[in-house]
């Protein structure tokens, strides 16, 4: 390829990639318009986890820089018309809200598995200072990441002037578990109800610690069951690649003749039902 050849494609991509920026952008500056809803849907969405995963970048402008690299890359593709840039285009666009979803389960499985450590450091804290606001306060230093970033939240919410019950619902809301919700609702009503809040909390985490001990025995036990469904559902293909080695023709009148292709979609269809319910039944829950 010649200088001036490369110069023009360089130019031509940069007009193009200009081009389809612009107008992505006059798309979504315009007020209550279908792309702009989705968009501010879609950077909502986003806000949600990386306020959650405390990331200093909005979901706003995440949302932007994947539009952009989008499109940028959509726009090097019809300039080359390599599948490269296709699949980089399908990476920018499913990565960024998968690997969010991902890691903020992952921190709200790691907050719910220091519940119960959180519950008894609060109950002994109540023990010595009466004020829950307080021993909250002070079990920041003790408990670990991810839960002492959490409560750290709560405390500064509470010194700000927020009451106590109302930053409390606030934590339950930003981590939306059912378990941990549980466990503050806990805190809320023996608070309001003038109970023995040390002595529940306590019950409360030994419970905690039961349901985590019998959800491990339960997972071991199912493992078993799960690895068997994997093999089995695996075989088929195995032996499909077993026999096609040894006899090259063995399944040219499967796949050369309608009546061998209507016995192969159907056995597709048990396979994926067979599959499904076996992986139904394995998959036990507490």
């Amino acid at each position: 390829m010649s200088f001036e050849s490369f110069t023009l494609l360089l130019l031509s991509a940069g007009l193009l990639v200009g081009g389809c920026a612009a107008l992505v952008y006059l798309a979504l500056a315009m007020e209550g318009g279908p792309p702009a809803r989705l968009f501010q849907t879609y950077a909502a969405r986003l806000d949600r986890h990386s306020s959650f995963l405390l990331i200093p970048y909005s979901g706003d402008l995440l949302a932007r820089a994947q539009v952009l690299v989008c499109v940028a890359l959509l726009a090097m593709l019809a300039v080359t018309r390599s599948p490269a840039f296709a699949l980089l285009g399908l990476l920018a666009a499913c990565a960024p809200p998968f690997l969010l979803w991902k890691r903020h389960s992952a921190r709200v499985a790691k907050l719910e598995r220091q519940l119960d450590t959180w519950l008894l450091m609060l109950a002994n804290a109540l023990k010595a200072s009466p004020s829950v606001g307080e021993a909250i306060a002070s079990t920041v230093a003790l408990v670990p990441k991810p839960f002492s970033e959490e409560i750290d939240l709560l405390v500064k919410e509470v010194r700000l002037g927020a009451p106590l019950d109302r930053a409390i619902a606030s934590l339950a809301h930003r981590i939306n578990s059912t378990l941990i919700s549980g466990a503050l609702v806990t805190i809320v009503v023996a608070r309001q109800t003038g109970g023995d809040l040390p002595r529940t909390l306590e019950r409360t985490s030994a419970a905690l610690r039961e349901a985590a001990r019998l959800e491990g025995v339960l997972r071991t036990k199912t493992a078993e069951g799960r690895g068997q469904v994997l093999v089995l559902a695996a075989m088929p293909f195995v032996l499909c690649v077993i026999i096609a080695w040894l006899d090259r023709s063995w399944f040219d009148p499967m796949l050369h003749h309608q009546i061998g292709k209507a016995i192969l979609v159907a056995c597709g269809v048990v396979w994926a039902f067979a599959t499904m319910w076996a992986h139904h039944i394995a998959k036990a829950d507490l």
